[in-house]
């Protein structure tokens, strides 16, 4: 197993992912998108260890968000069994948007949760073979 994940979040990754191989390298990636670099508020996480689709496309798609100012943020994740985000407080109406890279990343409201609570999802997920993480709640949600 080659347990870790490919990350995408900066504008240079598109000649090459950032390896995602270590705990700090997750704290490393967050603490980026929370530096408050315009536009680059969220990063595609790629599992190396869940399985690739027959058009080379990973299995999966986890993006996680941050936002700065709140100190929050969160997480979907899609794969062949639905598509769930992190279920978060009730904020009525409000609709978290991230950047990935420049373009926008839309979540549905009551999803973000503490940066705590996102960091150790992420780690779960990388660390686990990619697994959705169980150390947060999740939703189903219709795209």
């Amino acid at each position: 197993m080659r347990t870790g994940a490919e990350a995408h979040y900066k504008d240079d990754h598109r000649n090459g992912p950032e390896e995602i191989e270590t705990p700090e390298d997750v704290d490393r990636m967050i603490e980026h998108l929370l530096s408050g670099e315009e536009f680059r508020t969220a990063a595609k996480v790629v599992s190396k260890d869940r399985g690739r689709l027959p058009s080379g496309f990973p299995d999966h798609e986890f993006i996680v968000g941050v936002n700065p100012e709140l100190r929050r943020g969160a997480i979907s994740f899609g794969y062949e069994e639905g598509t769930y985000v992190t279920a978060g407080d009730l904020r009525d109406g409000y609709e978290p948007l991230y950047h990935l890279v420049g373009h926008e990343a839309y979540f549905p409201e009551n999803c973000e949760i503490p940066l705590d609570l996102v960091r150790a999802a992420v780690k779960q997920f990388v660390f686990s073979g990619g697994n959705r993480p169980d150390c947060v709640d999740w939703k189903p949600v219709d795209l």
